[in-house]
């Protein structure tokens, strides 16, 4: 394992939202009232060189904290508010017990990572592909580690165009790719294919529990958003009905889906697609600003995202309502990937 330890600064300069006021303070919120401080509700946004976007307080302000290399994040992913990984577009992967304030380098993968699921400090697992040539995509392959990263064994899947993975657990799992589904009940050791699905395009995947999983994507040919569940651990998969109100063609194209106990939300051009019976019945969220782009749930009230701009979006009612966060320009990259949890009260 690389033993170079990267101690994070938090940068003195916090990205508080704007006060209220029709002067010039306005202009510091141009999405309207931000998100209310709820203290806990944590969260780490991905996507920007050399820093993640971190906010302590459901969303309400945000502060950059630094990884010290000149590489973007492509996903990341807590257990819980202090262990986390991190996976950059150089492959870099890093990892945190200390909620981010440091960061050490654990692997130099050779692989243009998708994705990263962990479910502890020691196990985590990487989607991605092989470079054979410059700007060429390579073989399919997931990464896998259950000692912190000391180790890691590879397992390839060929052509496939890998797209992202979950854990339950430390056992059970979801892999997706454009147009499969495979699953795992020995962590990953082995996997199945299960689903088999010509015409789709799927982009994402959660994990509620060792027994259900939901899988987000769209058909090609009418450009509807699709959402697969199991509640077999990935046996068994049944298309879901979305039923909402007609929108312009492609913007309910699934992109990230999260889940919290039944409630599930997915973003897509038009809004936050949600769902609070596991599925059954949905709704189109709207929200105040940008094209909702990554998404995660610290628990059933309270979910942020990001979107494709340059708002940050935080709702503390399960997405009846949300909110954005300021102030414009504030970003330099749109963040792909978003994590959140509820920390624990201090003992």
């Amino acid at each position: 394992m690389a033993t170079l330890a990267l101690v994070a600064a938090i940068a003195s300069l916090a990205l508080l939202a704007g006060c209220g006021g029709d002067g010039p303070e306005a202009a510091d919120r141009p999405f309207g009232d931000p998100p209310v401080p709820v203290p806990g509700v944590r969260a780490w946004a991905a996507g920007e060189a050399g820093v993640l976007l971190v906010t302590a307080d459901g969303g309400a302000s945000w502060m950059r904290q630094e990884f010290f290399l000149p590489q973007r994040g492509v996903d990341v992913a807590f257990a819980d508010a202090q262990t986390g990984w991190l996976v950059t577009d150089a492959g870099t992967v890093l990892a945190t017990t200390d909620g981010g304030a440091g960061w050490t380098v654990v692997e130099q993968a050779k692989l243009t990572a998708k994705a990263i699921a962990a479910t502890d400090a020691r196990r985590a697992w990487i989607v991605g592909s092989s470079s054979v040539a410059a700007d060429e995509p390579g073989a399919s392959a997931i990464l896998r580690t259950t000692d912190g990263g000391e180790t890691w064994r590879r397992t390839g899947f060929g052509m496939a165009q890998l797209a992202d993975v979950a854990f339950a657990d430390e056992r059970h799992g979801v892999l997706v790719a454009l147009d499969r589904i495979w699953s795992t009940r020995d962590g990953g050791r082995s996997w199945r294919l299960r689903r088999e699905l010509p015409m789709t395009v799927l982009t994402s995947v959660a994990a509620g529990d060792p027994r259900r999983f939901w899988v987000a994507g769209w058909d090609t040919q009418l450009g509807d958003p699709l959402v697969y569940a199991t509640r077999d651990g990935g046996a068994t998969w049944r298309r879901l009905r979305v039923d909402v109100a007609p929108a312009k063609p492609g913007e309910l194209q699934a992109r990230q889906i999260a889940c919290a106990g039944e409630s599930l939300w997915i973003t897509c051009a038009a809004g936050v697609l949600a769902s609070a019976d596991g599925g059954r019945t949905w709704e189109l969220q709207q929200v105040p600003a940008g094209q909702p782009l990554a998404i995660a749930a610290a628990d059933e009230e309270h979910v942020l995202a990001t979107t494709a701009s340059q708002p940050i979006l935080a709702s503390a009612d399960g997405g009846a309502t949300w909110r954005a966060f300021g102030p414009e320009a504030v970003l330099e990259q749109p963040l792909a990937a978003i994590d959140a949890v509820v920390a624990e009260p201090a003992q």
